[in-house]
């Protein structure tokens, strides 16, 4: 019985399961360690609900009356969990999968009754456990297959009216509780190593992240300095040559159009400076409203905003907030632009301010054409930009003003549906 159901037909079940439905994957030192560790718990709860090998030996007794019968079985139990819905959609998810747990569940049924229950047994019963995480099936639908396969193999065991029956029907129940305990054991660790996973990952990324930017902005910084005092000379010069024609000089526009392209270049090279050596904040006491309406006169005259409609809500009851003011008139302007330059003509942009009890939320909306999921994770990525002309800077300019306020900023946004930022500024005392 151990030669027809024991290492050849486990080996085998261990290579269907490990390629069930991903390409078998090497198990981290971490993973093998904590197998170790389960086999030391199952020998404990071994002990605890009295497995003997006595119960060993009548489990591995049934192998000859149930063996005809396991393909039947197998048939039956995955006839009733693709009832459910939920276990239906994972077991169809690809082409094959099915099939090929039908086989290793099959294989798995016939190791039950194998007689070695030893550490390598259990290592080769968890990976079955992976391998439901792995292709999303929930452990609630491997408790119920447990009781169908019970329900199934004790019919069978009755209707073969098996000499000393009961206890070998009890050893075979202890045996499939200690299984159930193998697999949520599985279950478990696969779940904490994809959150140790996933958290390694994350932080890794904000690491790199974080070195990336600090090379960035050593480099923007020493470009910028390199490139802002020349500037001023050139634009200086340009404004002698031009202030020194006459008014009706067909090279007097040219002129004026140099300069407009080395302000933009300035405004460019300030950007870099600020992103690379932001200044910290200097907060005073503020009233928002006014600091609002403030940027909304400044912007007045810009050709962006003279074709779209603004509208302003302020909040009643707004109390005075600790900011420092020229940073966040600098947000505003960021972001007002913004949403004037993605918004069609006549668009509304709508500036809204509102509190609770711990914050005040300042909302700048647009009804332009949105941006889907993969732009606007990418929105605060600095030198990340969909427009024809920007560095890439503005938002990340304003995340990081807003961070140093204790606040947090985030944008919501979908296509054909405009954009909507959201600034949350801390109320103070």
């Amino acid at each position: 019985m151990v030669g027809r159901y024991g290492k050849p037909r486990a080996t085998r079940l261990w290579r269907l399961a490990g390629r069930a439905d991903l390409p078998r994957q090497r198990l981290s030192r971490r993973v093998l360690y904590n197998g170790r560790m389960r086999a030391a718990t199952l020998d404990e709860m071994k002990a605890y609900i009295a497995f003997t090998s006595e119960d060993e030996a009548n489990v591995a007794s049934l192998g000859t009356q149930v063996a005809p019968h396991l393909r039947a079985i197998a048939d039956r139990f995955y006839l009733q969990i693709m009832r459910h819905p939920g276990a239906r959609a994972v077991l169809e998810a690809e082409p094959g999968r099915l099939a090929r747990l039908h086989e290793s569940f099959a294989d798995w049924l016939a190791t039950l009754f194998c007689g070695r229950y030893d550490a390598e047994y259990w290592q080769r019963r968890a990976e079955i456990g992976h391998v439901h995480v792995r292709i999303g099936l929930p452990q609630h639908y491997m408790f119920g297959g447990m009781e169908i396969v019970w329900q199934e193999l004790e019919r069978v065991i009755h209707a073969a009216a098996v000499p000393e029956m009961e206890p070998k029907l009890g050893a075979l129940h202890k045996l499939l509780t200690l299984e159930t305990a193998c697999m949520l054991g599985s279950y478990q660790l696969s779940y904490s190593e994809a959150v140790r996973l996933g958290e390694r990952s994350a932080v890794q990324e904000r690491l790199t992240r974080a070195e990336h930017l600090a090379h960035i902005g050593q480099m923007a910084a020493s470009l910028a300095h390199e490139i802002k005092n020349p500037l001023a000379g050139i634009s200086g010069a340009i404004q002698v040559l031009r202030d020194g024609l006459p008014a009706d000089d067909e090279r007097r526009p040219i002129l004026g159009e140099v300069l407009r392209q080395i302000t933009r270049l300035d405004g460019t090279v300030r950007d870099l400076l600020i992103y690379a050596r932001p200044r910290p904040p200097r907060p005073q006491s503020c009233d928002l409203h006014e600091v609002v309406e403030r940027v909304l006169t400044f912007l007045a005259g810009e050709p962006e905003m003279r074709r779209v409609r603004v509208e302003f809500q302020p909040e009643a009851s707004l109390p005075a907030l600790e900011l420092d003011e020229t940073q966040i008139e600098q947000v505003l302007i960021n972001l007002i632009l913004n949403a004037a330059q993605a918004s069609p003509d006549r668009g509304l942009v709508r500036v809204r301010i509102h509190t609770n009890d711990a914050s005040v939320h300042l909302v700048i909306e647009d009804q332009g054409r949105g941006m889907d999921e993969a732009v606007r994770q990418r929105a605060f990525e600095p030198f990340f930009t969909t427009k024809v002309r920007g560095t890439g800077l503005g938002l990340p300019i304003c995340r990081r003003i807003v961070e140093l306020h204790g606040g947090s900023i985030e944008v919501e946004s979908a296509v054909g549906h405009g954009t909507q930022v959201i600034v949350e500024l801390p109320r103070g005392k």
